[in-house]
């Protein structure tokens, strides 16, 4: 490959990595594709045709399934040598094949991974897939007893995903512990002076830039009329919309027609407390892996 990647921000999704990659992003050393998740050295897949259709240059992407090695240099093809280059994609951890894949393309890479505790990891990737259609299931408890889909694109592993060790632990048995940096969600997202390590780790500069420039979140937005807003999702029917109109067009319609102003539902505290005395011992192994105390943060 033509670009050698220097630093690889690999999940766990709903973690934060969409702010992390804005935050990175704005910093002048850093040079970060349009398309935030590539998704090249994992093995995924996704139910959206437009997950597979090449990016445009001039278009900022959230996510695709890059496969073509050509295409995945093309995203970095307008880096200079003094920044480096970084790839966000959260599917990096779920898939435990990846991370001596990212080895082999760089053994000097640095490796970033953000968690979050479990459940309420669990519940806000439920959250995002009820109202992104993928998920038609009411209830969160009826999520997490429906039948598992693998797809990346629509997968609904809420709680196995929140099982961090054994994903953490393929990357401390490839890369050397002092080039892998676990950055804690709840800590850092209240508090950003936490992410001046995290710079410290890039050795980059922190500049004024970096927390002042609007940093776009990942928010979740509630819809109404979602089964409407479902069948208007279909791929068949997407087609037949782009053909007739801007995707600027389509954006302005959604917003119109099924936003909706209300908050998110809550979780059940009862019930993530039920739920989170099925990670004790896995939490507990991954604060021995990474001698961070995760029982006391979580906990």
């Amino acid at each position: 490959m033509k670009n050698k990647i220097d630093f690889f921000l690999v999940g766990a999704a709903r973690c934060g990595t969409t702010s992390l990659y804005n935050y990175l992003n704005n910093c002048e050393d850093v040079f970060l594709p349009k398309v935030k998740e590539p998704n090249f050295f994992s093995e995924v897949d996704s139910p959206k045709s437009e997950d597979f259709e090449l990016p445009k240059p001039d278009k900022i992407y959230h996510s695709k399934i890059i496969n073509s090695k050509e295409v995945y240099d093309s995203l970095y093809e307008n880096s200079n040598e003094n920044q480096i280059k970084g790839d966000t994609s959260p599917s990096y951890l779920w898939d435990t094949n990846t991370a001596q894949k990212l080895y082999n393309h760089n053994p000097d890479a640095k490796i970033i991974i953000s968690l979050r505790h479990p459940v309420d990891r669990a519940y806000s990737h439920y959250i995002m897939n009820y109202y992104t259609g993928v998920d038609t299931n009411k209830t969160f408890q009826d999520a997490i007893k429906a039948p598992k889909n693998a797809s990346w694109g629509s997968c609904n592993y809420y709680l196995e995903m929140g099982n961090y060790y054994h994903q953490v632990k393929t990357y401390y048995d490839v890369f050397p512990k002092e080039q892998i940096k676990i950055l804690v969600y709840e800590d850092w997202t209240n508090n950003l002076n936490e992410l001046s390590e995290l710079f410290k780790f890039l050795n980059i500069r922190i500049t004024d830039s970096v927390f002042t420039r609007n940093v776009e979140r990942n928010k979740i937005k509630p819809v109404k009329k979602i089964f409407l807003l479902n069948f208007l999702r279909q791929n068949e029917i997407k087609r037949v919309f782009k053909k007739i109109l801007k995707q600027e067009h389509i954006d302005q319609l959604k917003s119109y027609f099924f936003s909706d102003n209300k908050e998110i539902e809550k979780l059940d505290q009862k019930l993530r407390v039920e739920l989170s005395k099925e990670f004790i011992e896995t939490t507990k192994k991954l604060s021995e892996l990474t001698q961070i105390d995760f029982k006391q943060k979580w906990y």
